[in-house]
């Protein structure tokens, strides 16, 4: 049920997040003076505090945490509740929206927590980019959508040549300043659309969506010639083999289409490197 509630939310607009949570607050501000001063109620109302800082940001938690605040003293001013001073209702809402602001506070560190956890998760710690399981289900949301929509997309897969050379004779350390070339440069040339992962070694896969064989025959042969530029500037004796497929009709697992980009690859590697194989 939580995990249903979790999944609409997250669909929804923040706006609409924010109008729940402030019609909440109203709701509990209505019962809270209804109910009187006899129960306590406060503690509800750190729902909906919950819920913006959550769903929405900080900045929405922090004004939900003073109009809960000022809910809460309008509805026990309201409510008949008598003090033996005037100010000790303005001194509890004020040590109530404390409560509601380190509540918010706690929730959004754990949330941006989270988000960097997720993030790492899903990034190779050298290049920064998709890392291979990230990727996997990248192509496999990908080809569901192709099946639905029937859009092509294209998938390929790039392994260096000549890298074993490069950490034999230089070490590792260049050889990983190779791979974050390799990255960076990819990743500038690509669409914004695209996810470009490092699955491992020094190989590395791209994933085109909406991308037919004739775009995708410009796209990678465009990055053939630009990451070969990169590595002539840097006088790294390093070349390119790659195997891509156009797929308009996507195969039955992502294991499948990998392997079929794979093997074409190999192909590549097998028959003098540096060189493309492009089939749809």
């Amino acid at each position: 049920m939580f995990r249903a509630i979790d999944s609409y939310l997250l669909r929804k607009p923040k706006f609409f997040v924010l109008l729940v949570a402030v019609s909440l607050i109203v709701v509990l501000g209505f019962i809270d003076h209804s109910i009187g001063s006899q129960i306590s109620f406060s503690v509800f109302y750190t729902a909906p505090v919950l819920l913006a800082t959550w769903y929405c940001n900080r900045s929405a938690g922090i004004f939900l945490s003073f109009l809960a605040a000022a809910v809460w003293l309008a509805a026990d001013l309201t409510s008949g509740h008598e003090y033996a001073h005037i100010l000790i209702p303005f001194w509890n809402a004020m040590v109530r929206m404390g409560f509601f602001l380190l509540i918010t506070i706690l929730i959004a560190l754990v949330k941006k927590k989270l988000a960097l956890e997720e993030a790492l998760a899903d990034t190779d710690f050298l290049t920064g980019l998709k890392n291979s399981r990230s990727f996997n289900e990248h192509l496999e949301v990908e080809a569901v959508r192709s099946r639905r929509y029937q859009r092509p997309f294209t998938l390929a897969y790039l392994d260096l040549d000549n890298f074993k050379h490069i950490n034999d004779t230089y070490g590792h350390s260049t050889g990983d300043e190779v791979l974050q070339t390799v990255s960076k440069t990819m990743r500038e040339h690509v669409r914004q659309s695209d996810i470009i992962s490092r699955l491992g070694g020094d190989e590395f896969a791209g994933l085109f969506p909406e991308t037919d064989f004739q775009a995708a025959e410009k796209i990678i042969h465009n990055l053939m010639l630009i990451l070969t530029e990169a590595m002539t500037s840097r006088q790294w004796p390093i070349t390119f083999s790659i195997g891509a497929v156009t797929f308009v009709q996507p195969l039955d697992s992502v294991r499948e289409m990998i392997k079929k980009v794979d093997d074409l690859m190999y192909r590549v590697k097998k028959s003098g490197k540096n060189n493309v194989v492009h089939i749809s």
